[in-house]
């Protein structure tokens, strides 16, 4: 079976104030397989080639044996938010799977939502208090054992999808505020994470929402119907500017024809 092998992922650069230590990251592979798993490749990242690099020979691994990509020690890089986005949408890309030995909660559907979260917390003012950790952190191992429990063939739309879906276009309270138009940016990429990892209803997405701490625009808890108003400006913004996209390219066939046939000037 393919979650019986791994292919470790192990680092040396210097993150945050932590350096790899390789004997300690392979004890740690060692305890996370124990009797589960069998290690069918290792792969060693340098300072210099810390990503790109050695993350490709990893997973060009992981889909030559069906493995998934085990991460030694992922705390270092848990507020990178360019590696987790990067790491996310290669998984996503190569359709794998992902472990960490040092963060058992995490899984290729949280990664997402841990890079959206890091980009976001100076920004909405985020506290990151042992009690949102927590919380953080049993929400995402409920995510990850949901996603463990189903094949990857039973889940249509396995792509991370970047646009926020709209669950209320109908409900119409007027133009939003650049105020509060300003804010729902501010979340449209936690919101999109969300999403793409599997909330499919407003309560799900406000549960989410508040088990990462993540404020709403009053700094209280969220609900059903703050959600939809958040998605509802979304949807809007990006309806008025697809309709600004659609009259620019209208304009631009005019513009030329003109220049085409504007007689010659002496």
């Amino acid at each position: 079976m393919s979650l019986d092998l791994f292919v470790s992922y192990l680092h040396l650069a210097a993150r945050q104030g932590h350096f790899g230590n390789l004997a300690a990251q392979r004890e740690a592979v060692a305890r996370h397989l124990g009797r589960r798993g069998r290690l069918v490749g290792e792969v060693v990242a340098t300072a210099a080639n810390l990503q790109h690099p050695c993350l490709e020979t990893a997973m060009n691994l992981c889909r030559r044996h069906g493995a998934t990509l085990l991460m030694a020690e992922l705390t270092p890089f848990g507020e990178d938010a360019d590696f987790l986005r990067h790491l996310s949408r290669e998984l996503c890309t190569h359709d794998l799977r992902f472990s960490a030995a040092d963060r058992p909660e995490v899984s290729e559907r949280i990664l997402g939502i841990m890079a959206a979260v890091a980009e976001a917390e100076e920004r909405l003012g985020v506290m990151r208090t042992p009690a949102t950790m927590a919380r953080r952190c049993e929400f995402y191992a409920r995510l990850t054992a949901e996603r463990r429990t189903k094949p990857v063939a039973d889940e249509p739309g396995s792509t991370v999808r970047l646009s926020v879906r709209p669950l209320a276009e109908s409900l119409d309270r007027g133009e939003a505020t650049s105020k509060s138009r300003a804010w729902a940016e501010e979340l449209a990429p936690i919101l999109s994470e969300i999403r793409a990892a599997g909330a499919l209803t407003l309560e799900q997405v406000a549960n989410a929402l508040n088990a990462l701490g993540i404020p709403s625009a009053r700094g209280s808890r969220w609900y059903p119907m703050q959600v939809t108003r958040i998605e509802k400006r979304l949807a809007d913004t990006a309806a008025r500017n697809a309709g600004l996209l659609r009259v620019s390219l209208s304009e631009r066939p005019l513009s030329n024809a003109k220049r085409t046939y504007e007689a010659p000037r002496f």
